[in-house]
Parts: structure tokens; C-alpha cells; sequence
């Protein structure tokens, strides 16, 4: 099968669970035999792209996104003439909001993935910056752009039941159309060390530390000030238990601040960005993996890349993390999303009244349920059925709904 597809970044420049998902996402489709092209931003950076995937630079749309929309449209219109794919796959409402059905043939259906609702997200990690007037436009303006290019798709496809409802409250689109097809961990990079404590000391972590590790964007959102004031009554019982935070962003100030006025500093470290080999190395040295989010959170490629490495997950019972971890061990969801929740959880958990999963127990959840081989299969069958729906009803399309 020949597919376009249409992402935001490529990971090496623009860490994010959306372009983690989008590079392995093609990596897996064409390994699994499909004719791939890909589209991105880029501004003439290296990365590890591969060479189906084309660069759209964004040098004259770094601060126009109507620049970068209109790159991306013009990318798509000449892959259509040349390389006439058999589905167009757009990954982020922005970079497909120009591209219109005037564009695609009618005998190609749009398959859109759903990685959550943007403008809903910009709103919570505006965190107050805008108030009033500006922030309703702004928000406003997103909402318009996602109901634009989502009016023009024949399928979804989502990575949780919890992005399905949003996805069919919000956005009004049929249930019908909506596919879940969970997300994967690359289970041969992400896999257990076989020393971990050569490991652990070449991390300059100390014998028998409790180490806790979280990688998160450090956004509001994901909830990484409340995993810090957590930690108070945590070391105050449990003084050799350290956490390092894997991320950078917006917060990063405010959390370092606030490690500082908690007396934190001896036991929760900011890591900022990380190389993805380091990333890898961290979930295989942490005894515990925590994805404290409190809202948003459509899958978490982080809590399954984590079990990959053999590290149990400790997460928010919202979400996609909460349908992860509920399927495989509901004792590792906190009671909420609470500062309060978290220490007692993780208190439980140091203090051995809350077993947790063996290590090989947590990389074979994902060898069952999450392997990108089984997500590219789940695709290539909604593809099909798309497909073979313009076909039957003759490719015609009107009103987001093929007829």
C-alpha cells in the first residue's frame, strides 16, 4: 500500500510523544512492507530521518504558522501528482488544515490520527499567561483549525477509549469512524540492561538508592510539580530515595524554584533534555517509573516504554495511563492525581506494603499487547476499509462523511 503521511517534527529536534509516535509509526508501516512518504518540519537540521521522509522547512514560517501550513500544503499537492498514494494520513490538524478535498482525489481517503485536542491543550499550558480576550481568540482559532481539517476525514484512528470520547463529544465525529489502536514501545530498543548495577554505577547512582525517574515535557499538565512536593514526606521516611526528571519546557524555572523551597535539592534532580540512548538507559537503571499527568493524556508512550525496559509505572488514574496500567496491574494507579496520592503510593511501594511487578512480567505486558508490529497491522485493516468505502460509494465525500 503507498502512503503519505503528514506529522509536526522529527524526535531528534522536537522531543514530544506525537513525533516519537510519528517517526516509529513509519518506521513500522514501512517495515511492515507499505511504500511510505513522509512529511515534517524542518529547518535544515540533521536527523536521523530516514529518506522517505521529507524535510518541509519552516525557516520562512518560524513565526507565521500560516507560512508553515501553507509549505505543508504545497508538499502534499506535489506528492499527490508524483507519488499518488492510496491514503493520505494526516498526524497533526495544523500542517492538514489547507489541504482540501480539492487537493486529495476523490478516490483517497483521509485517515486521520487523533493525538488529542489541541487547542484544549494549549489552553491548560497557557497556565495563566493569557488572560481574557486573547486567550478565547486563541483557543477559538485552534478549535476552527481541528474542525477544519477533521470535517474532511473518512476514518480516525486514536490511541484510547479516552480520545475516542473527546474525539466523538467534542468534535461531534461518529463513533463509527473512530478506530482505537494503542500505541507501541520499540520493544528492540527499549529493553532490559543485562547489569543493571554496572549501569547504575556508571550513573553515579549509589548501591541501594531507591531511584524514581519521570519523563515528562515540563509542562503544566503533566503534572511534575505535584510529583516534587510529593516527595517532602517521601525522603523524610525514606532519605536514600531519589527521583530525576527527564524534560525540559516552559516550567523548568518554576520547578527548579521549587525544588529549592522544598529543601530538595540532595534528592530530585532536573536531567533536562536527554538523548534518546539516555533516555533508554535511565528506564533500565530506575527501580520506579512515574507519569504523574493530571490531564491529557491520550496514551503515554512513556509508561510503555518504561514496562519495555522491565521498570513497573506508577501513574495518574486519567487517561490513557490509567487504561495502560489498569489492563496489567491497577495497584500501580494513584488514588488521584493528588500530591497527597502520590506520596502514598509511593510510600507503600518503599516500604514493601504495595508490591510491584517483576521486571520480566512488565517487558512481556508489552511484548503482548504493545508492539508496533500489531499497531501497523490494526492500521493497514482501517486503511483497507476506508479504501474499499470511496470505492463502493463511488469516492464521493460531503460533510465529513463519505455517502
Amino acid at each position: 500500500m503507498d502512503i503519505l503521511v503528514s506529522g509536526m517534527g522529527w524526535i531528534d529536534h522536537t522531543p514530544g510523544g506525537l513525533n516519537r509516535y510519528f517517526a516509529d509509526y513509519l518506521r513500522a508501516m514501512e517495515g511492515e512492507g507499505h511504500s511510505v512518504r513522509g512529511l515534517m518540519t524542518a529547518n535544515g537540521e540533521k536527523t536521523s530521518a530516514p529518506s522517505y521522509v521529507k524535510e518541509v522547512s519552516r525557516e520562512a514560517g518560524k513565526v507565521n504558522p500560516i507560512a508553515r501550513v501553507s509549505a505543508f500544503r504545497k508538499a502534499v499537492a506535489e506528492e499527490i501528482r508524483g507519488y499518488r498514494p492510496d491514503v493520505f494520513n494526516p498526524h497533526f490538524a495544523l500542517y492538514a488544515s489547507l489541504v482540501t478535498r480539492g487537493l486529495v482525489p476523490d478516490d483517497i481517503p483521509i485517515v486521520t490520527h487523533f493525538h488529542g485536542p489541541w487547542a484544549d491543550e494549549s489552553l491548560v499550558e497557557d497556565n495563566g499567561k493569557r488572560q481574557g480576550l486573547s486567550q478565547k481568540l486563541r483557543y477559538q482559532m485552534k478549535k476552527n483549525i481541528e474542525l477544519m481539517s477533521y470535517r474532511r476525514s473518512d476514518r480516525f484512528i486514536v490511541l484510547s477509549e479516552y480520545f475516542k470520547d473527546i474525539l466523538h463529544r467534542q468534535y461531534r465525529i461518529a463513533e463509527s469512524r473512530i478506530h482505537i489502536i494503542p500505541g507501541a514501545a520499540d520493544h528492540q530498543r527499549f529493553v532490559p540492561h543485562d547489569d543493571r548495577d554496572k549501569l547504575r554505577l556508571e550513573l553515579g547512582l549509589a548501591e541501594g538508592q531507591q531511584v524514581l525517574f519521570c519523563a515528562r515535557r515540563l509542562a503544566k499538565r503533566m503534572g511534575i510539580d505535584r510529583l516534587i512536593q510529593a516527595m517532602v514526606p517521601v525522603v523524610a521516611e525514606f532519605p536514600e530515595t531519589i527521583l530525576f526528571i527527564a524534560g525540559d519546557g516552559a516550567m523548568r524555572s518554576q520547578l527548579d524554584q521549587l525544588i529549592a523551597d522544598l529543601n530538595l535539592r540532595d534528592h530530585v534532580f532536573l536531567l533536562g533534555r536527554v538523548s534518546n540512548e539516555d533516555l533508554v538507559r535511565w528506564y533500565q537503571a530506575a527501580d520506579i517509573s512515574i507519569v504523574p499527568t493530571v490531564t491529557l493524556e491520550g496514551f503515554g508512550l512513556v509508561t510503555v516504554e518504561a514496562l519495555a525496559c522491565g521498570t513497573p509505572v506508577l501513574g495518574t488514574p486519567y487517561g490513557g495511563t490509567k487504561e495502560i496500567l489498569q489492563h496489567f496491574s491497577p495497584e500501580l494507579l494513584f488514588r488521584d492525581g493528588s500530591p497527597e496520592a502520590m506520596t502514598e503510593k509511593l510510600l507503600a511501594i518503599l516500604s514493601g506494603g504495595c508490591p510491584v511487578p517483576a521486571r520480566e512480567t512488565c517487558r512481556q505486558h508489552v511484548l503482548e499487547r504493545y508492539t508496533w508490529e500489531k499497531v501497523a497491522r490494526s492500521v493497514h485493516d482501517v486503511f483497507l476499509q476506508a479504501i474499499d468505502e470511496r470505492k463502493a460509494k463511488g469516492g464521493v465525500f460531503l460533510e465529513g462523511r463519505a455517502v
